[in-house]
């Protein structure tokens, strides 16, 4: 007894579930998160090490490359990535992505702290966390009021963030504007000379007189008491009075003598605007696998509890859930528009409402089912998984088209509806089992296919197939057994006369015109198989369609994803080396003033010093949704960047899309120039910039390397400082708790811990002659620094950056008008004949890189699930030779495939690259439904092939007509829509409706006519296998017997005589 006998025959529990799996997904569907993406989760370690006052230089020998030789032997390293700055280095360390995150941490944390005594002993401790590329801003608050700048920052850092840490899902909450609270000790170096005294001296003096220490305990009775030396400083006039030294006179010198003690603020080291006014901005930060529409609802609803000082406003800037929830109502609208679609196609070509309602019951089932398998899996409704649900509405009503149709042709023929759903469904079951696991093993691979592209399309694959195989279900159960109770017996056959009702007017005509088509095909089938010249013929025009359509390919493009519209981007400004910061705000500032005059920009937020370079400047751009305004975001980048260059001509600006990965950047080029010789290097990113400068189609053309940073040397005389007895480590030291100042400890306010920053005055040391004049202690007294070395001016790098531990300079481009998979191949033509210097070379990264490695598991995609199909085709048929027929459907979809995406303009994107995977599964359905009927005729019945497909092509034309259609007009809306997130939906969308169609028109006459010419293949082999091989004579006569094909006794069609 088969699946939908025993459906049939338990009709309660057949409902019962199918109930239960509606009412699971109703309850998965009402726990799945909401999310852009899926969380893509690569392996990742980041080390940041703080060394005050050094150059990218001296944080490149004496950090960065100490801490890559400790972790570069740690097992399932991908790459290793560092930036040596002022102060500060990072380095970023990727591994496979097998390897376990957590474990990975542990790791390098072991190897830092095994070469922390090789770093310098100024150096702050490393600092060792798992880099979580989700863990992004997906929140912006601007905070602005009465209050000074400095004092809302200090209730940002000391109310609202821990108050917002609390939220669930919320990683981290990052503070910036104003300045952070600091004692500034700043000394007159005349009074420290007078009394022998140096800043160092001063810094481990507060040291010393500012700490408590444990003591120990003794026993009093039955009690422990602890003994505590209390030395903390507790305010800042006992900091003020706190002993340094003794004067000549033997009086105490205390520290306010000697210079100023100030409860103020740190040097500012980055300017924050918004809307061209200067702020404090918190952006709420979300943490890897977190929903991102919680996290907004949770955070407002906490802000709106928050008490908020008088006259204090929090203004929400930014709020990426707005943008998701917008993106998942497009979907969902596409999803009900095309489930919608499909059901009037049924509709219309069955003309019954009862077939209507069985076979539209699939989508609901479906559907639902699918949310709770996402439940299950861990998934989140974002744009892969709609996405998938949106494209496959059409292909999930399929199996219950085809079961559906095939019952009606049995109760046409006067069968009992209960007789009628079993065989019905039993004829068709072999057809149902291979479309759906063909479109299986089209989506399984690619929901593991390796990289980005496999992190991405993992969910995407696997809810479609998880969808797929739900819809076979409703199929063989749900179907049948409702088509079983609710149909009626049709008395006398489908020549008694037909009942339209009140719709007879529609459903005659209809009717006719089904009749007409179907008579039409079957003569033209006829036709074309008569003659083995029409069959070639037939062949010849599909092969030269095929390679037709091969030539679009150059035409389009190609492209990792197309840009998208979010109504944000992120503009990246470079003023000259050397600017200062408060010019650099100034220059900016006079830009945004002028674009804030336009109703068009909603806000810019706007930084300044980034990563510590004054001469950085980072825009953030928020418009208004572009289905509220007329202009493109093209258009408005291009507004941005003559805005800027009327005020700084000078400046070199890159403006760049969101990421894909929420948070990131999207450069369509990134070119890592590597080598060990930095002039080599230099010289060859140089040649890159120009090159790339020169192309069409490219624009915010930038190299990541500032060499014209003015800075002030110190070369130390070692002869000279030995013979002084003065170690450098002194020299260099005390040049700078001078200039940059030392930390000397905190003070302690509260639950605050507060810098104690100690320097000399800015007078002390505001030029060069005063710095070259600076007091080095040694052993007979003060000795100026110009004795000890030669102080001048010269040029270094603001940033350093290395890639697998070699120097690297990174030059980047975008691509405008033009994809940048063109951009990328003149780009390498035009490099070819240039010889790169030795040990120099380059890698490419950004979205060509993507692109490239998309491309490549794209193919092994597509050529698995070609090997896939067949293996399953080949298992359903007991054939090696049919599979193929089917499969011969492939080239013919992407013939529209092709036509659809060069009409349209889009190019070949990894949408596009999905579609075409989408469709390998989709069209063979097609060919399944053909070959399938003509099969079972040839095996079961005896018929000759020639009969068999003759009577095979009218009789599944219908299905395969319903089927096409619903797919097509279920992806229009997706096609169509003009909505958030659209430019990487429609591509796919409009890429399967041009193949579909293309694969419907012509798999009606390609795949009857290679059937034949297979057949006839398959019989030459085995007569010449049997006569020549075996050494056998050939049976007389035909294996098979001539039938006469009739789709109707009245009304036959054709003879089966063989030609």
């Amino acid at each position: 007894m088969t699946l939908s006998d025993v459906a049939i025959k338990r009709p309660v529990f057949t409902s019962m579930i199918s109930l239960g799996i509606i009412v699971l997904g109703v309850l998965g569907y009402s726990r799945l998160g909401v999310n852009l993406f899926p969380d893509v989760e690569f392996p990742a370690v980041t080390v940041t090490t703080v060394y005050p006052g050094a150059s990218p230089a001296e944080m490149e020998t004496q950090v960065t490359e100490k801490i890559e030789d400790a972790i570069v032997s740690l097992p399932g390293i991908d790459r290793i990535q560092s930036w040596s700055r002022d102060s500060v280095s990072n380095v970023v360390i990727f591994f496979e992505l097998d390897v376990d995150p957590v474990e990975a941490a542990t790791q390098v944390r072991e190897r830092v702290a095994q070469i922390r005594a090789q770093l310098p002993r100024e150096v702050e401790d490393p600092t060792v966390v798992r880099l979580d590329i989700s863990a992004a801003p997906i929140m912006t608050y601007t905070l602005s009021g009465d209050a000074d700048l400095n004092r809302l920052r200090d209730f940002a850092e000391d109310d609202i963030r821990p108050y917002l840490e609390q939220v669930d899902g919320v990683a981290s909450v990052s503070v910036n504007g104003g300045r952070e609270r600091q004692i500034n000790v700043e000394l007159d170096v005349d009074r420290l000379i007078a009394l022998g005294m140096t800043p160092l001296s001063v810094v481990e003096q507060i040291q010393r007189e500012n700490l408590s220490v444990p003591a120990g305990g003794f026993d009093e009775g039955d009690r422990r008491i602890a003994v505590r030396t209390l030395g903390e400083l507790v305010s800042i006039d006992e900091l003020r009075q706190l002993p340094v030294g003794t004067g000549a006179d033997g009086s105490l010198v205390r520290l306010g003598d000697i210079g100023t003690v100030e409860d103020g603020f740190a040097d500012q080291t980055t300017i924050v605007r918004s809307n061209g006014r200067p702020a404090v901005v918190f952006a709420i930060m979300k943490a890897s696998g977190s929903n991102t529409v919680e996290i907004s609802e949770g955070v407002r609803a906490r802000l709106a509890e928050l008490p908020m000082p008088a006259g204090v406003n929090a203004t929400l800037v930014m709020d990426q859930a707005e943008f998701v929830l917008e993106n998942a109502h497009e979907v969902q609208i596409a999803l009900w528009f095309g489930g919608a679609m499909a059901i009037l196609i049924i509709l219309v070509f069955l003309m019954d409402l009862r077939s209507t309602f069985i076979s539209a019951l699939a989508l609901p089932t479906s559907v639902l089912g699918a949310f709770f398998f996402m439940y299950l899996m861990g998934f989140t409704l974002n744009m892969m998984t709609l996405l998938g649900l949106s494209l496959a509405i059409g292909l999930l009503i399929d199996d219950s088209i085809v079961v559906r149709e095939n019952i009606m042709k049995h109760l046409e023929r006067g069968e009992d509806p209960e007789v009628a759903a079993s065989k019905g469904t039993r004829e068709i079951t072999l057809a149902v089992l291979a479309t759906t696991a063909t479109l299986c093993a089209v989506f399984v691979p690619v929901a593991f296919t390796g990289g980005m592209v496999g992190q991405f399309f993992r969910e995407f694959g696997l809810t479609i197939a998880a969808a797929t195989v739900l819809s076979a279900w409703v199929a063989f159960t749900l179907d049948p057994m409702l088509s079983a109770r609710l149909a009626k017996k049709i008395e006398g056959g489908a020549h008694a006369g037909h009942d339209d009702g009140a719709f007879g007017f529609i459903k005659r005509p209809l009717r006719g015109f089904y009749e007409t088509l179907d008579s039409l095909y079957a003569s033209l089938l006829v036709w074309l198989l008569g003659k083995k010249w029409r069959m070639a013929v037939v062949l010849f025009l599909a092969f030269a369609c095929f390679v037709g359509s091969q030539m679009l390919v150059p035409l389009m493009g190609s492209e990792f994803t197309s840009a998208e519209d979010r109504g944000q981007f992120n503009v990246d400004i470079e003023l000259p080396a050397g600017t200062r910061l408060e010019e650099s705000a100034r220059l900016s500032a006079l830009a945004e003033n002028e674009l804030g005059q336009d109703p068009l920009f909603t806000n810019i937020y706007v930084r300044a010093g980034v990563n510590g370079a004054p001469n950085m400047v980072t825009w953030t751009v928020i418009c208004p949704p572009k289905n509220e305004r007329d202009v493109t975001q093209v258009e408005l980048e291009h507004r941005t960047r003559d805005a800027i260059l009327r005020h700084i001509p000078e400046a070199e600006i890159a403006i760049s899309p969101p990421g894909i990965v929420e948070g990131g950047r999207d450069y369509g080029m990134e070119l890592h120039v590597v080598g060990d010789d930095f002039a080599s290097i230099a010289e060859t990113a140089n040649f890159f910039y120009d090159t790339l400068r020169g192309i069409p189609g490219t624009r915010d053309v930038d190299r990541q390397y500032s060499p014209g940073s003015p800075q002030l040397e110190v070369h130390v005389d070692r002869d000279r400082a030995s013979q002084l007895h003065i170690p450098l480590a002194l020299i260099a030291r005390t040049a700078r708790a001078s200039i940059e100042g030392e930390v000397a400890g905190q003070y302690r306010d509260g639950d605050d811990e507060v810098d104690i920053r100690v320097r000399l005055r800015p007078e002390d040391r505001a030029h060069a002659g005063l710095i070259a004049n600076l007091r080095i202690v040694s052993p007979g007294g003060f000795v100026p620094l110009s004795d000890l070395a030669t102080v001048g001016r010269g040029e270094g790098p603001a940033e350093i950056q290395r890639s697998n531990r070699r120097r690297t300079i990174v030059v980047t481009a975008s691509a405008e008008g033009r994809p940048i998979g063109d951009v990328l191949a003149e780009f390498e033509q035009r490099i070819a004949d240039h010889p790169m210097p030795a040990g120099v070379s380059w890698e490419l990264e950004g979205q060509a890189k993507m692109m490239n490695e998309s491309n490549s598991n794209m193919a092994i995609a597509l050529l698995l699930g070609i090997v896939f199909i067949y293996l399953v085709l080949a298992s359903q048929f007991e054939s090696l030779m049919h599979p193929v027929t089917i499969m011969m459907a492939l080239p013919l979809a992407f013939v529209g495939a092709f036509v659809a995406l060069f009409l349209s303009h889009s190019s070949m994107s990894m949408g596009a690259t999905i579609g075409f995977i989408l469709l390998m599964g989709l069209v063979t359905k097609n060919g399944i439904l053909l070959i399938d009927h003509a099969v079972t005729k040839v095996r079961e019945e005896g018929w000759s092939p020639h009969a068999a497909i003759l009577d095979a092509g009218p009789s599944r034309m219908r299905p395969i007509l319903m089927t096409s259609a619903a797919m097509v007009l279920g992806m229009l809306p997706t096609a169509l829509n003009d909505g958030p997130g659209s430019e990487f939906r429609a591509p796919m969308a409009i890429g399967i409706i041009g193949g579909v169609i293309s694969s419907t028109l012509l798999t009606l006459l390609v795949v009857p006519v290679f059937y034949l010419m297979m057949e006839g293949l398959r019989e030459r082999t085995a007569d010449f296998w049997v006569r020549w091989v075996l050494g056998r004579p050939r049976a007389p006569g035909g294996a098979r017997k001539a039938v006469s094909i009739a789709r109707e006794p009245e009304q036959p069609i054709a003879d089966a005589a063989e030609e």
